[in-house]
């Protein structure tokens, strides 16, 4: 119809249109397409709006524009029942009053499109308020003033609103729908205001506290235009910026307590308890949250772990609505690239940033439920390939990827003071990433049972090993990072990671051990004892086939480098493997662990494994009732493992016998006597005394084939080293401590069954308690005539 009655209106309009009208018939003719597209609708308005806004610039008559604007108020009676229409009526009217220079005009105007819009409809409301911001292009301070009028009449404190909740629940609602168009009006006055005035007047807004009087709403429709209208503040100070007139958002820290308010969230509530209406909210409120960390000025600690306290618990949200949650979850991810991208002032403070952040996920990395692992593993891997581009390749604050004509003038602003020194002094080091601590946190996920999990945290090892081989190395560094060797194994890794991504039918094990493989290779010695040291919490995963993996992993670390460990680093291995030994319920699990002690046995310093080993045990002897330990007791498992071992059977065993072989003492009665004439190797805390004694039991009862056969070949040791110790219990039991006694004729029992002596065992069943100090000569005398019977060579 506009086209062909165009000749009617002015030349200029008629030649316009005769050329854009096609272009927009154009566009609504193919109805199926547009079906596709759930954003049609509103592409179509826009183009409505900037085709009224060109026309109204072709003519530029101001009779006529205020005559076209006449006739559109007279317009709003025939769009009273249509919602949608009255919205797109009131941005008409905005663009008109935008061109139009007469204040009197505008401001009579605006007031009546406020009056006229039915602010009880979202849709009118949103309409209305894009109206006002087409009118703030040219007329800020009008509209500024009309809000901050609208604002004083409400006429109700918090209070009264109490009140009214009890007496009129309508009253309520309706100053919901007031402090919600008035919150939109807000953001969008700010969103098209020019940049160049903007700053004083969002100081203003913000500053005076005008909008904590918004915060006072209890609908989400309500709420969710709060969020929107402090998210529009935000985005307005970044287009100022993007122009050229960049300045802080004073007092963001309270516009973001404000978001987090609106959440509608205590720091009690479940997460896993949530309407769809208040999961609209909070990832509109998520969303904000990150345009307000964008901004100046940088957020401090306090307000970045405070953000983090209210919005990492979404990681734990239920799937459902999948529609509506994972979308929330992709804005939780953005939020804290944002963090990670927007803090600390170099390379350095960033990669604490980074690692602070990947430490507030580690638990949801090993949640027992899938989706969460799914979902934080994303995250990681999100924020490591920001964190990669920010540190290794250079960041555009405009989006841009690779190179580009702005990157050198972000940096600067980045930098700021460090952009004139070198590199080396700007990035972060490869030890500040603690490759050792992140990798054992995600190579559990690698053998996870969701084949999502695996592909994904096969991807962070890749970026983590990928960031520390592109990061300077200090000068004089002796790492002994064998490059060639290292870009290979990363090579292979991603060889690994095409794989997964084009195969998912692949057997997970073949994929987790050439995981395994290169990371093993691309740990340095420093990385892979933290990575050992740090093992517990990934043996103890609460998906055990995850956790199998661990130890597999720490198997293979120790095999193929078990070599480059120091005394120090085989003790605190030792002692997190016997931590998580301790820890898991699962026997199977637990044998593996104890596999994997063994093998660090094996492939290192026995002699220290054996020794922390009996220290642990040592202290539970004295701290735990060991008999009653749920599962049984772990380092009687331990001593069970090296007793059948091939190898560890006969050096454990004359590990034991040395240790029964050194004298006695009780912690703190070295500073009572004088053990100055005895070399400190000769004494043995008596706690660890006690745990060889049941060690040598469990050797003897449980060692099996190997472990008779270590026995059998150490025969003459380990019956003097019984008898003397039974010598010197039976001294103890004398002075009234008859509990070393027992321990002893028990292992000495145990000892005989092991070597088909019974009547060696009859004879300490007989007379092996006994004090007198005859009998205990001829109880000496009867077992060395059993001996000397049965076995004249030894």
């Amino acid at each position: 119809v506009l086209y062909y009655l165009s000749p009617l209106f002015p030349t200029n309009i008629d030649l316009f249109w005769q050329d854009e009208i096609p272009k927009m018939k154009a566009y609504v003719s193919d109805t199926e397409d547009l079906k596709l597209d759930p954003s049609y609708q509103e592409t179509w308005d826009d183009m409505i709006i900037n085709f009224l806004a060109e026309s109204l610039d072709v003519v530029q008559e101001t009779d006529w524009l205020i005559s076209l604007g006449n006739a559109f108020t007279e317009q709003y009676v025939l769009y009273t029942p249509d919602d949608d229409h009255s919205a797109l009526l009131h941005r008409c009217l905005g663009i008109l009053l935008q061109k139009v220079a007469d204040r009197n005009y505008v401001c009579d105007k605006i007031d009546w499109m406020y009056k006229q819009a039915n602010i009880a409809i979202p849709t009118n409301r949103l309409g209305l308020a894009k109206a006002m911001g087409l009118v703030a292009a040219s007329h800020l301070d009008a509209v500024l003033e009309m809000l901050k009028g609208i604002l004083d009449n409400i006429g109700q404190s918090l209070f009264q609103r109490l009140l009214s909740f009890f007496s009129n629940s309508y009253r309520m609602e309706e100053s919901d729908d007031i402090h919600a168009a008035l919150a939109l009006m807000y953001g969008y006055a700010a969103k098209y205001a020019p940049s160049t005035v903007i700053e004083a007047r969002i100081d203003a807004l913000v500053g005076t506290n005008m909008l904590s009087r918004l915060l006072h709403v209890r609908h989400h429709t309500a709420k969710q235009a709060v969020i929107t209208a402090i998210d529009l503040l935000g985005r307005a100070v970044i287009n100022a910026a993007e122009n050229g007139a960049s300045f802080p958002l004073k007092k963001r820290d309270q516009l973001l307590d404000y978001i987090l308010t609106l959440m509608g969230r205590e720091e009690n509530d479940s997460f896993a308890d949530s309407s769809i209406e208040l999961l609209h909210t909070q990832a509109l409120a998520l969303s904000a949250c990150t345009t307000l960390v964008t901004v100046e000025p940088k957020l401090t600690i306090e307000t970045r772990n405070h953000v983090m306290k209210a919005t990492l618990g979404f990681f734990a949200l239920p799937n459902d609505p999948i529609d509506v949650v994972n979308p929330l979850i992709d804005n939780l991810i953005t939020l804290l690239c944002a963090i990670l991208l927007t803090s600390g002032e170099d390379g350095r403070s960033r990669a604490d940033q980074l690692l602070h952040i990947l430490r507030q996920i580690d638990q949801y990395v090993s949640s027992p439920v899938e989706y969460q692992r799914r979902r934080s593993c994303l995250a990681v891997y999100e924020m490591l390939l920001k964190f990669r581009t920010l540190c290794v390749i250079g960041y555009c604050a405009l989006g841009c990827h690779g190179s580009c004509t702005h990157i050198k003038q972000i940096d600067r602003a980045v930098l700021g003071n460090f952009s004139n020194l070198p590199s080396a002094y700007v990035l972060p080091s490869r030890e500040a990433l603690c490759l050792g601590n992140r990798v054992i946190m995600y190579l559990p996920r690698c053998a996870d049972t969701d084949s999502e999990v695996r592909k994904i945290s096969a991807q962070i090892l890749d970026q983590l090993f990928s960031i520390s081989l592109s990061l300077p190395r200090p000068v004089g560094s002796s790492s002994g990072i064998d490059l060639e060797l290292s870009y290979g194994a990363l090579s292979s890794l991603e060889d690994v990671i095409a794989i997964l991504r084009s195969d998912a039918s692949i057997d997970p094990s073949e994929v987790f051990n050439r995981i395994v493989s290169s990371v093993c290779i691309l740990l340095t010695k420093d990385e892979l004892v933290a990575t050992l040291h740090s093992c517990t919490t990934a043996i103890c995963d609460r998906t055990k086939q995850s956790a199998e993996g661990a130890i597999q992993a720490v198997v293979e670390f120790v095999t193929k480098r078990g070599n480059e460990l120091s005394e120090t680093d085989v003790s605190r291995t030792t002692q997190s493997l016997l931590s998580a030994a301790v820890h898991i319920t699962d026997k199977h699990l637990r044998l593996e662990t104890l596999g994997a002690i063994s093998c660090l046995a094996e492939n290192t310093n026995s002699k220290i494994v054996f020794n922390e080993v009996l220290a642990t045990a040592g202290k539970d002897i004295v701290t735990k009732d060991i008999s009653r330990l749920r599962g049984g007791w772990p380092m009687q498992d331990a001593f069970h493992a090296f007793s059948q071992h091939a190898v560890l059977s006969f050096l454990f065993l004359e590990h034991l016998i040395s240790a029964l072989n050194q004298t006695p003492f009780v912690k703190g009665d070295m500073e009572k006597g004088d053990y100055s004439s005895h070399s400190a190797d000769t004494w043995i805390d008596d706690d660890i005394l006690q745990a060889a004694i049941l060690a040598l039991t469990a050797f003897f009862r449980g060692g099996g084939k190997v472990g008779k056969k270590a026995v059998e070949k150490s025969y003459a040791p380990v019956l003097a080293a019984l008898t003397l110790q039974l010598g010197s219990c039976h001294g103890l039991a004398s002075s009234g401590q008859h509990e070393p006694l027992r321990a002893i004729l028990t292992s000495f029992q145990a000892f005989c069954e092991c070597v088909g002596d019974l009547e060696m065992r009859k004879i300490l069943a007989r007379d092996g308690e006994q004090n007198d100090k005859e009998k205990w000569i001829n109880l000496i005398g009867d077992v060395a005539g059993c001996v000397s019977i049965k076995r004249p060579k030894e």
